[in-house]
């Protein structure tokens, strides 16, 4: 077997069968010459990209706004309210000797500020720690409920 039986029938490039697309050029199926689009078809090309950008961001207009609320959301993280913190100092007190709220109480607070259960529990939770046992009061109101 001979080295030019491997190598394929060298057939001049104007004689070989190009009909499934008659109208490209021989330049341009073999990688000469730019394709460049013409006045029309650029202006064609800008009208699609524009609907398609359209399209994506009617899409995903309420994911990109929940991804900003979340992000706001966290920038505020920590901070409650105004209206609803002084909701819950309001309870917080009428019930300063003993401020532990029953889950009824819990369901309306979370009622009156929109806040969930978990806040709520959080908030007092918290609240407890930074200002109960600085009320003297209210210390003295935990030691003698602990007795019992």
């Amino acid at each position: 077997m001979s080295d030019d039986e491997d190598d394929p029938p060298n057939i001049p490039i104007q004689q070989l069968d190009y009909s499934f697309d008659q109208s490209m050029d021989i330049n341009d199926m073999m990688g000469f010459g730019p394709l460049l689009p013409t006045e029309s078809e650029r202006s064609l090309m800008e009208r699609v990209r524009h609907e398609l950008k359209l399209e994506l961001k009617q899409g995903f207009k309420s994911r990109i706004e929940d991804v900003r609320e979340e992000i706001l959301r966290k920038r505020r993280a920590g901070k409650l309210p105004g209206d609803t913190t002084s909701v819950l100092k309001a309870w917080w007190q009428q019930h300063s000797k003993w401020p532990y709220p029953t889950e009824d109480d819990k369901a309306k607070l979370v009622e009156e500020t929109g806040l969930q259960l978990k806040q709520i529990n959080n908030w007092f939770i918290n609240q407890r720690k930074r200002n109960w046992n600085n009320n003297p009061q209210s210390a003295n109101t935990l030691k003698s409920k602990r007795k019992r």
